[in-house]
C-alpha cells in the first residue's frame, strides 16, 4: 500500500503557480456562497415556511439561490480536489491555507503555504496548525 506523497520544499515551491489560481477560485466561490446565503436567509426571514409554497412570489428566486449555492459548493469541492491531486491539503481559513507533507529533522511535518506567498517559508508539525508555523 502506498501512503501519501512526502514533498521536498522545492517541489512545493514549484506547485505554487498552480495553487494560486485555485485559491483565487476558492475565494470567489466562498464570496458567492456568502452572498447567496444572505439573500436566501433574508427571504426565509420574510416569508418563513410560506416560502416553500410554489405560489409564493419569491419561491422561484429562493429556489434559484439554493441551486446556485449547490453549484458553488460543487465548484469549491472541485477546487479542493484539484489541490488534493497536486498533493496538498486545503486547510481553509481566511486566507485559504494549503499544507503539503514533508520531513524536517527526520520528523513528519507540513510545509505550510498561504495565498500571496511566492515560496514556502514556513512549516509546522502535523499535530499543529497555522498558529504554530515556524520559519524555515
Amino acid at each position: 500500500m502506498v501512503g501519501p506523497r512526502v514533498f521536498e520544499v522545492d517541489e512545493v515551491d514549484a506547485l505554487i503557480p498552480q495553487l494560486e489560481p485555485l485559491v483565487h477560485e476558492i475565494e470567489r466561490h466562498k464570496r458567492q456562497l456568502k452572498q447567496l446565503s444572505v439573500r436566501a436567509n433574508a427571504l426565509e426571514l420574510i416569508w418563513g415556511a410560506a416560502l416553500q409554497d410554489e405560489q409564493n412570489p419569491d419561491h422561484a428566486e429562493f429556489q434559484a439561490h439554493i441551486a446556485e449555492m449547490q453549484r458553488a459548493k460543487e465548484a469549491l469541492e472541485s477546487c479542493s480536489e484539484r489541490i488534493q491531486a497536486l498533493g496538498g491539503e486545503v486547510k481553509g481559513g481566511e486566507p485559504p491555507l494549503v499544507d503539503f507533507l514533508g520531513v524536517r529533522g527526520r520528523r513528519l511535518i507540513y510545509w505550510c503555504w498561504t495565498k500571496g506567498e511566492r515560496r514556502i517559508t514556513h512549516w509546522h508539525h502535523v499535530d499543529e496548525g497555522f498558529a504554530n508555523r515556524q520559519p524555515l
